[in-house]
C-alpha cells in the first residue's frame, strides 16, 4: 500500500544518489518510485504520469547523445554523413548537443509539472522550487551556467523530499459551516391598558328583572320602558 512515509525514504535516498556518479541512474529510479508512492497516496494519477514522462524523455536525449557521439568518435574518419574533416565533425557533434539539450528541456517541463502537483497537494513549496529551477537550469545548460542552477535543483529536491510528512496536510480552509439558532418560546406579553376591554356596564329590568345594558331605553324580555 502506497504512503507518503515510503515516498520520503524513497525520494530522500534517490536524491542523494544522484550526486553518484555511478548510482546516479538508481537515484532516478528510486526518484520516480516515489512520485508514483505520492501519486497513490493523494489519488493523483498525473503525478506519475507526468514524471514518467520526463524520465522516459531524459532517457532518450541521454541515449541519442550517447550513441550519435560514439559513432562520431569511432566513424569520424570513414566515409558518408561522418566525412572526415573538422568542419563535419564539429557540425555534427553540435546537431548532437542541441539534440540532447531539446530533450533536457522537454524532460524539464514534465518533471516542473509533477513536482508543481506534488507542492500543492502535500502544501511542500521546495517541490515547486526545485522544478522551477530543473527547467530554468535545462534551458541555460547551452551556456553552460545552466549545470550550477541544475546542482541547486538537486540539492532543493532533496530537501523537498526528506520535508514529506507522513499524512498529507488538511486544506487550510474551509467552507462555514451551516449555524442553526433554537427559536426560544414566545412569551405572551400582558396587554397593554389600551388593548384591554374595559367591562360593559348593566342594569336590571324594573319590571321583569332581565339585564340590560345601561343604555337600553327598552327591555329586550318584556318590552317595558326604562327610565
Amino acid at each position: 500500500m502506497a504512503s507518503l512515509s515510503s515516498a520520503k525514504t524513497l525520494g530522500g535516498v534517490g536524491g542523494i544518489l544522484v550526486f553518484i556518479p555511478f548510482l546516479s541512474l538508481v537515484g532516478w529510479i528510486l526518484i520516480l518510485l516515489a512520485t508514483k508512492e505520492i501519486s497513490e497516496s493523494v489519488q493523483d494519477k498525473t503525478i506519475f504520469d507526468d514524471a514518467l514522462l520526463a524520465g522516459i524523455t531524459a532517457v532518450i536525449g541521454a541515449v541519442v547523445f550517447a550513441f550519435v557521439f560514439a559513432l562520431v568518435v569511432f566513424t569520424g574518419s570513414s566515409a558518408g554523413p561522418f566525412a572526415p574533416g573538422p568542419f563535419a565533425f564539429s557540425g555534427l557533434f553540435l546537431g548532437v548537443l542541441a539534440a540532447f539539450w531539446v530533450f533536457t528541456i522537454i524532460s524539464a517541463i514534465f518533471l516542473k509539472r509533477s513536482y508543481e502537483k506534488i507542492s500543492q497537494r502535500l502544501n511542500i513549496s521546495a517541490f515547486a522550487s526545485a522544478g522551477l529551477l530543473y527547467l530554468i537550469g535545462a534551458a541555460l545548460t547551452i551556456v553552460l551556467v545552466g549545470f550550477l542552477i541544475l546542482l541547486i535543483a538537486l540539492i532543493f529536491q532533496v530537501v523537498a523530499y526528506f520535508s514529506i510528512q507522513d499524512r498529507p496536510p488538511t486544506p487550510g480552509w474551509s467552507q462555514p459551516s451551516q449555524q442553526t439558532f433554537a427559536t426560544s418560546p414566545v412569551t405572551p406579553q400582558p396587554a397593554t391598558p389600551s388593548q384591554q376591554q374595559s367591562p360593559v356596564e348593566s342594569r336590571f329590568c324594573f319590571k321583569c328583572g332581565a339585564k340590560l345594558p345601561i343604555v337600553a331605553v327598552f327591555c329586550t324580555s318584556c318590552g317595558a320602558k326604562q327610565s
